[in-house]
């Protein structure tokens, strides 16, 4: 009996060793290693994000973050109390943290991570026994609020959170080290235990794309503009077209990431990338690069403007109420007149004018590398006819402005989209390139010889159209404005897109002021100047030197004294002596101009004719055209230059006697003719 007893507690004594030391070896010894071993992790660097002229925007310094050994704090509530008044911490969350840490016997705990200086001294001063200090590298941004919204900021960790801090987390944030250390049966470090130290891999450096002056000028100019136009918000991207290479992005309101804790959380969201608005006639180069890649529409096809188009049945207006009368397909892009879009529009038909949509990148991400990039919304399975019209000309759809700049410097670019980025290359520690980022293309979106014929066109919107606040002196500028009216009453938001030079870009920018306030309302007088300056100083600082054309003999004029005439009588007396024009405000008579009369210019210089709903106190008068107006209008034309109408029949204005051109005194009676057609 005995010696079978014997046997079989042998038997077990044997499993159970074979149990420990094979089948659960690992595991055990991991366990013993955990109690007889103290691990303390040790920071890597965090790489550092420069400009891409190597201009540091965020950068990691060594700072002191204060530790406690529990087991060898004697007393817990005057240690506590100390630490709290040194730290500015609350003392029972002090008292329960170590408390806990030694019932545990946790042999280190973080009291306090990442402290300032002035801490710092204050706890080495009070040498308590227990508490010590280790090194870790806390983030730092220089620039403060310059660039935020692209570089986001870190955790206590130092791992990136948002913007490129989150995007290449992977590249900055580098290997951390280990300190690994003996202990005894309390946690308490033994005095000559073996401690090994692995150290840490630091982060690669990140280049941008950003030009940090270029930045500088982008945000100074969005500020003052918001500033002037008490307006809500606003954005501003600037890039190289050629390359999809992003100089410039900034947003007002914005943030400093040294603080990040201290702003609300929405005040972190790019609005460039996440935030989705209506175009307004922006997008109206999607519309025209269309129609003439699809050969439905030419530069010198004719069209007309009552002020409105219908569309199964509603009534959809231009701008300009009155309408712009006669014009041809350039006029009518230098105008912005939505009656030409909306035929466009219509001579492409849904499925084509879709096709172009999707083409330049709108309902989908454009795949920048920052966080949150929204697609925008755009459902072709709801265009029908009235939708077909609104989105010819950028309202019913809605983009982010990151896909406009891409659509518009596709067009810069020959047609050729490419992706935008604000990652240039990482690099080592000694500047060598371990990564370059290069140009991602896209798509062909329009072909070579479409593109050159839009460069002309949106030169020609600055030349002689809305966008005359975008000129830049000595360079040819390309641009459209947009004025996108919200939902909200009274809601607009004003924008102006260009890139520079005209047939050699070099520099596209986009300008979004949202909600200004102060009566002025559109986009090439708000957003426009912001443009012209921020593009000016810009291509000042890169050394690209103005084109200056030669002056021709007899290449100057007299301005001719338009003030008190009929607005569409001042324009054929402009052209004819070779000045361009550009028309603000609502209303059908000269109430002033900008140069003065008598004012000696160069040919092709843009004359302004700020235009009222006031009556004209000409005598005489020149009688105006008003071939193709409606009865109402026609009414309003002659009754502001003081003149009276005789209505005859209904429609359109057909035949009007006197004729066009002639002088009556003011009073005098004008007999128009009107028929069922225009």
């Amino acid at each position: 009996m005995l010696l079978l007893f014997s046997l079989v507690a042998s038997f077990a004594m044997m499993g159970r060793v074979f149990w420990i030391q094979l089948v659960r070896s690992d595991e055990l010894k991991a366990r013993a290693q955990d109690q007889w071993t103290s691990d303390v992790p040790v920071e890597p660097q965090r790489g550092t994000i420069l400009d891409r002229n190597n201009n540091p925007l965020a950068i990691s310094a060594t700072v002191d973050t204060v530790m406690a050994s529990p087991p060898d704090i004697a007393d817990v509530e005057k240690t506590a109390a100390l630490l709290s008044s040194a730290l500015d911490m609350k003392k029972d969350e002090l008292v329960r943290l170590i408390s806990e840490s030694k019932t545990k016997k946790r042999a280190a705990i973080y009291i306090k991570r990442k402290i300032t200086d002035e801490e710092s001294e204050k706890v080495r001063k009070l040498n308590l026994k227990g508490i010590y200090f280790t090194k870790e590298n806390k983030r730092f941004y220089p620039e403060r609020n310059l660039a935020s919204h692209i570089l986001g900021f870190t955790g206590i960790d130092s791992q990136g959170l948002d913007g490129v801090e989150l995007i290449y987390d992977k590249y900055l944030k580098g290997v951390p080290g280990r300190i690994v250390a003996e202990t005894d049966a309390l946690s308490r470090k033994l005095p000559f235990g073996d401690e090994q130290y692995i150290p840490p891999e630091d982060g690669y450096n990140l280049q941008l794309t950003i030009d940090k002056v270029i930045q500088h000028i982008a945000e100074r100019e969005l500020e003052k503009a918001i500033a002037e136009h008490n307006a809500k918000k606003g954005t501003i991207i600037v890039m190289d077209p050629r390359t999809g290479e992003i100089l410039a992005l900034a947003n007002k309101p914005d943030y400093d990431p040294n603080d990040y804790k201290n702003y609300a959380p929405k005040s972190w969201r790019n609005p460039a990338v996440s935030d989705v608005y209506e175009p307004g006639s922006t997008f109206k180069i999607v519309t025209a690069s269309a129609g003439l890649e699809e050969d439905v529409v030419h530069p010198d096809d004719k069209f007309y403007c009552p002020g409105y188009a219908i569309v199964s049945g509603i009534r959809i207006g231009c701008w300009l109420h009155g309408g712009h009368g006669s014009e041809t397909f350039i006029q009518g892009v230098e105008n912005s007149c939505n009656p030409v879009f909306i035929e466009v529009a219509q001579k492409l038909g849904k499925e084509r004018f879709v096709k172009y949509i999707k083409g330049f990148g709108f309902g989908q991400t454009t795949g920048v590398d920052l966080p949150g990039e929204a697609s925008g919304l755009f459902d072709p399975s709801k265009m029908g006819p009235v939708e077909l019209a609104t989105i010819s000309f950028g309202q019913g759809i809605s983009v982010t402005p990151i896909q406009l700049i891409t659509a518009l410097s596709t067009i810069a670019n020959d047609g050729k989209m490419v992706q935008p980025h604000v990652a240039k290359a990482i690099m080592d520690k000694n500047g060598k390139v371990i990564h370059e980022f290069g140009v991602t293309p896209v798509r062909q979106v329009i072909s070579y010889e479409t593109a050159q014929e839009m460069k002309k066109i949106l030169e020609s919107v600055v030349t002689n159209g809305t966008g005359g606040r975008g000129k830049i002196e000595g360079f040819r500028v390309a641009g459209k404005t947009g004025t996108a009216e919200k939902y909200a009453a009274g809601k607009y938001v004003a924008s102006f897109e260009g890139f520079v030079p005209a047939d050699n870009p070099r520099l596209a920018a986009l300008v979004i002021i949202d909600e200004p306030s102060g009566g002025i309302i559109y986009g090439g007088q708000i957003a426009g100047p912001v443009f012209q300056k921020v593009a000016s100083d810009a291509m000042n600082y890169l050394g690209i030197k103005p084109e200056i054309p030669q002056k021709l003999e007899n290449s100057s004029v007299k301005v001719p004294d338009l003030r008190n005439l009929f607005v569409e009588d001042a324009k054929k007396i402009l052209q004819k002596e070779g000045l361009a024009v550009r028309v603000e405000g609502e209303g059908y008579v000269v109430s002033s101009q900008v140069p003065v009369p008598g004012t000696e210019v160069d040919k092709n210089t843009t004359v302004i004719l700020k235009v009222t709903n006031s009556r004209t106190n000409k005598d005489p008068v020149a009688i105006p055209d008003v071939s193709g107006r409606t009865v109402k209008e026609s009414t309003d034309i002659l009754n502001a230059v003081g003149l009276n109408i005789d209505i005859v029949g209904s429609g359109f204005a057909e035949k009007q006697n006197p004729p066009p051109g002639t002088e009556v005194g003011i009073g005098s009676t004008v007999i128009v003719e009107f028929g069922r057609k225009p």
